[in-house]
């Protein structure tokens, strides 16, 4: 990879294609805003570089660059556990070289101040973009205090990272969340994905198997609504499900499942650009944080699965199960469908509680996370 001598700023896309979502309209909107850096996109596949372009096109303006690196040979050739990117111990190795060059790195993956110190990548200032907006302890872990900036969403990620000794206020940057700039276009999506106007049931378990409800609860939850079509269900997990399908040994066969009211998404763009977060009626999940974009978008009903027994009431990683009623067992299903249409209390504490979660604002969260980079990395 060619390494440029004048100024520059790298955004960093080594992993799933849900990432790009988070950044890159906070590149271009940085692209556009000043003259002083380039502005580059590293993307680590021919499907990061075509969403990346995607985005590029919603710009009348736009001054990005974007590198792609070669991929690995293994993975290219090679690639027996159906992966859909390439490792980044992979593709980091290849553009170290031109990452120590550059003025400042964003990256929206905890593991890249890790490895930014393995490939002794210390010009750049390193900056971080939540992908997620969540209450789980994975999103306050110490070693983001390796990063010289945070870009947070709200005032409780930065409280919460201050109480927990991980970073100082003064390195924290408070810009509401780039993805909702995304304008995503849902026209006529319900009637591609249903042929009725029944409410939406949105699945989105977690990846990982000691938290997700995949393993225990994917295929009966679909056997209740073969059996009631007077839902659709639209089951669209975490992306990552797919990716690590051989290390977990995840069934993904749903051929018994092909229904008019079931629909199947392992990870599609339409899965992981909000667009099915905008059609669906009720969000059912687990610990994904996407729940804090479904309550930004619109506050609506929501039921948490708690598959794994957990004692979550007191649990400050559980918040979110605060928003709707929680389902220990499958049998509970019919009533709190019932409860979610006769009590909305829940919608009024969706209300009050999301703004400390996202920081709501009439600018756009782009511009405010771009402004924040410039300022930092400029200063």
């Amino acid at each position: 990879m060619t390494i440029s001598s004048s100024p520059s700023i790298a955004f960093l896309y080594l992993h799933g294609i849900h990432h790009l979502y988070h950044s890159a309209m906070t590149a271009v909107e940085l692209s556009n805003m000043q003259n002083k850096y380039k502005i580059v996109l590293v993307s680590c596949s021919p499907e990061h570089t075509r969403l990346l372009k995607n985005i590029q096109s919603l710009y009348p303006i736009q001054n990005t660059i974007i590198k792609e690196i070669p991929l690995p040979f293994r993975f290219k050739y090679l690639n027996i556990k159906n992966k859909t990117y390439p490792s980044p111990s992979d593709t980091m190795p290849k553009i170290a070289p031109y990452l120590r060059s550059v003025d400042g790195v964003l990256a929206t993956s905890h593991s890249t101040v890790t490895s930014a110190k393995k490939y002794r990548i210390t010009n750049p200032k390193l900056i971080y973009q939540y992908h997620g907006c969540g209450d789980r302890k994975y999103g306050f872990e110490p070693n983001l205090g390796n990063y010289d900036l945070l870009l947070l969403p709200g005032a409780y990620h930065q409280q919460r990272l201050h109480d927990s000794g991980v970073l100082d206020k003064k390195n924290t940057a408070i810009v509401g969340w780039p993805k909702l700039d995304y304008p995503v276009d849902v026209t006529g999506l319900k009637q591609q994905l249903f042929p009725n106007d029944n409410p939406i049931i949105l699945y989105t378990p977690h990846w990982s198997p000691h938290l997700s409800s995949f393993e225990a609860w994917c295929r009966p939850l679909m056997d209740y609504f073969k059996a009631n079509k007077e839902y659709n269900f639209l089951f669209a997990p975490h992306i990552q499900l797919k990716h690590w399908k051989n290390k977990y040994n995840y069934d993904l066969n749903f051929d018994d499942y092909q229904m008019e009211n079931i629909h199947i998404d392992l990870g599609s763009e339409a899965g992981v650009n909000s667009s099915y977060l905008r059609i669906a009626n009720i969000y059912m999940g687990d610990v994904s944080s996407q729940v804090y974009e479904w309550i930004a978008i619109k506050p609506r009903p929501c039921i948490f699965t708690n598959a794994h027994g957990v004692q979550w009431e007191d649990d400050i990683n559980y918040r979110h199960w605060r928003y709707g009623p929680v389902m220990n067992n499958i049998s509970e299903l019919k009533g709190i469908l019932q409860l979610l249409i006769e009590d909305k209390s829940y919608i009024d504490y969706q209300k009050n509680h999301i703004p400390q979660y996202i920081d709501i604002s009439a600018n756009k969260y782009s511009i405010r996370a771009a402004e924040a980079i410039y300022n930092f990395v400029s200063k």
